[in-house]
């Protein structure tokens, strides 16, 4: 889970289909992303960065899961 994007996400009050969409992405790709289980090209990244209003760098993008998480994965 990117914690630093949803959280920045509801924030801003906005959906997932809202920053999908003014990112240029599907809700699929972008739900991926935001839950970390795709890796974001450098395109993405500043898109969905210029609109979650945030500076495109790659310490925002970084996957911060809590041990109950990394566990749930591991199963």
């Amino acid at each position: 889970m990117r914690k630093k994007m949803k959280d920045q996400r509801i924030k801003l009050g906005l959906s997932q289909q809202e920053v999908a969409d003014k990112s240029g992405l599907s809700r699929a790709n972008y739900s991926h992303i935001e839950r970390g289980r795709s890796e974001p090209n450098l395109s993405q990244m500043v898109s969905i960065a210029k609109v979650l209003k945030v500076d495109p760098n790659a310490n925002f993008f970084v996957n911060n899961c809590d041990k109950t998480e990394h566990n749930k994965n591991l199963a």
